[in-house]
C-alpha cells in the first residue's frame, strides 16, 4: 500500500529507463550503455522493554548497468555490496544482512513495438503480493493506453535493501515457483480496476480485486478511495486453512498536506498464505495485520514539501493468538530531507506495544547519495 508520503528509501530500484537510441551491434550496445547507482550509510537500533539494545551500522554500494537495445534486446546487470561498520551485539548485523555481496540484477529485456516488454532473469518486481527481486520471467503488455497486463513466473526471490539483504535467491514454494497475472484497467479517468491472480502449485490459489478512485471534492481538495479484497484457497498439502483479506483506505490531500486512514480485516482463519512472497503494509512493522481474525485500523497525517517530507501514522490491531484476542498498537514517525542534489536523509521511528508480548521500539537512519 502506497503511503501518503514516502517510506524507507527504496534504494533497490536501479533498473534503468529504456534508452531511446538503438545499437547496430552488441559491442556498440555495451559501449553506449548507461549506469547508475548509490552509496549509502544505514543505521538501526531496536530496544525491547526489559531487553538488550540490538542494532548495527552499515555502509553499502549499489551499481546497475544496462546496454542500449540491439534488435530490441538489452542486457542489464546489478550488484549490491554491504559492509558492517558497527553492531550492538555479535550477530546483529548478520541477522539482517545475509550476504555482503549479491548480484541482484542479471536480466535480458525485450522492448516490443508498441505492445509492451518482456524481462527474464534476475530483476525487480513490485506487485500487490510479490515484491523485491525475482529470478524468473515477467511481461508487461499494453494493448491499449488505459490497459496494462503483467504476467509471469517467479522461481526464486531475494530481498535486497538497506535494512535487509537475503543470503541469496531462495527457492519459492519448494522450487515449484509462483505464477502471477495482474491487470490494470482505467475505464474512466478517475477509476482504476485491478483484478489479479496468484497461483503457487500445491500451496494456494488467490484471486483478488483492487479498485482505486481518485477525484477532487472541491478546489484544492483531492481524495482517493481504495477498496481491495483477496481470497486464498490453500492446497491440502500445505496444511494451512483458506483465508481472505478486506482492505479499505481513504486519503485526502490539500496542497502539501495529506491525511487519511484505513481498515483491514483478515478472515477468522487468516489470509491463507497470500502474504508469503510479498505484502503491502501501511505500517513499518505491521506484525499482526495478517493474523487470524485480525482487525486493523489506522490514521495517517503527512506533509510533502520541496525538500522535506513528514509522516505520522498510528493504528491498532486486534487479532486471535490461539487463546485470546490481544491488541497491538503501533506508532510510526517518518522524516525525509533532501540535503543536497542527489543526497537524501531519512529517519524512521516505530513504537510497537502489545498487551501480551514485550513492547519495543525501532529507530533507523539512512543517508543515500544517488548517481
Amino acid at each position: 500500500m502506497k503511503r501518503l508520503s514516502g517510506g524507507l528509501v527504496l534504494v533497490g530500484q536501479l533498473m534503468l529507463v529504456p534508452l531511446a537510441t538503438a545499437a547496430d551491434s552488441w559491442s556498440e550496445a555495451f559501449v553506449n550503455g548507461a549506469a547508475n547507482g548509490q552509496v549509502a550509510a544505514y543505521g538501526t537500533t531496536t530496544k525491547e522493554k526489559g531487553g538488550e539494545r540490538e542494532g548495527f551500522i552499515s555502509g553499502s554500494v549499489a551499481l546497475a548497468y544496462r546496454t542500449v537495445p540491439f534488435y530490441r534486446l538489452s542486457l542489464g546487470f546489478g550488484a549490491w555490496a554491504t559492509t558492517r561498520m558497527a553492531q550492538e551485539n555479535d550477530g546483529d548485523y548478520r541477522a539482517e544482512i545475509g550476504s555482503d555481496a549479491i548480484i541482484h540484477q542479471a536480466y535480458l529485456h525485450y522492448a516490443g513495438e508498441g505492445w509492451g516488454e518482456i524481462t527474464a532473469g534476475r530483476h525487480e518486481i513490485d506487485l500487490e503480493w510479490l515484491n523485491d527481486y525475482i529470478l524468473g520471467g515477467s511481461a508487461q503488455i499494453t494493448p491499449l493506453n488505459n490497459l496494462e497486463l503483467t504476467l509471469g513466473w517467479a522461481g526464486r526471490q531475494a530481498v535486497v535493501d538497506l535494512d535487509e539483504v537475503g543470503a541469496g535467491f531462495s527457492r519459492l514454494n519448494d522450487n515449484k515457483g509462483l505464477y502471477f497475472i495482474d491487470l490494470q484497467y482505467a475505464p474512466l479517468e478517475w477509476l482504476t480496476v485491478n483484478p489479479y491472480y496468484y497461483h503457487a502449485p500445491d500451496l494456494f490459489r488467490a484471486p483478488g480485486l483492487k479498485l482505486t478512485s481518485a477525484y477532487e471534492i472541491m478546489e484544492n481538495l483531492k481524495a482517493s478511495t481504495t477498496l481491495q479484497f483477496v481470497k486464498s484457497a490453500t492446497d491440502s498439502a500445505s496444511g494451512e486453512e483458506n483465508g481472505d483479506l478486506f482492505w479499505l483506505e481513504q486519503t485526502f490531500a490539500r496542497g502539501d498536506f495529506g491525511f487519511g486512514g484505513g481498515y483491514l480485516k483478515a478472515n477468522s482463519k487468516g489470509v491463507g498464505l497470500v502474504d508469503s512472497f510479498g505484502d503491502q503494509s501501511p505500517f513499518e512493522e505491521g506484525n499482526r495485520i495478517y493474523e487470524a481474525d485480525a482487525k486493523t485500523w489506522y490514521l495517517e497525517l503527512a506533509y510533502e514539501g520541496k525538500a522535506l517530507s513528514l509522516t505520522a501514522l498510528y493504528g491498532q490491531t486486534h487479532y486471535y493468538d490461539g487463546t485470546g484476542k490481544p491488541k497491538e498498537k503501533e506508532l510510526n514517525l517518518v522524516a525525509g530531507y533532501g540535503l543536497y542534489e542527489n543526497l537524501d536523509l531519512e529517519l524512521i521511528y516505530a513504537d510497537v506495544r502489545n498487551n501480551v508480548e514485550s513492547d519495543y521500539y525501532t529507530f533507523s537512519q539512512a543517508l543515500v547519495y544517488s548517481f
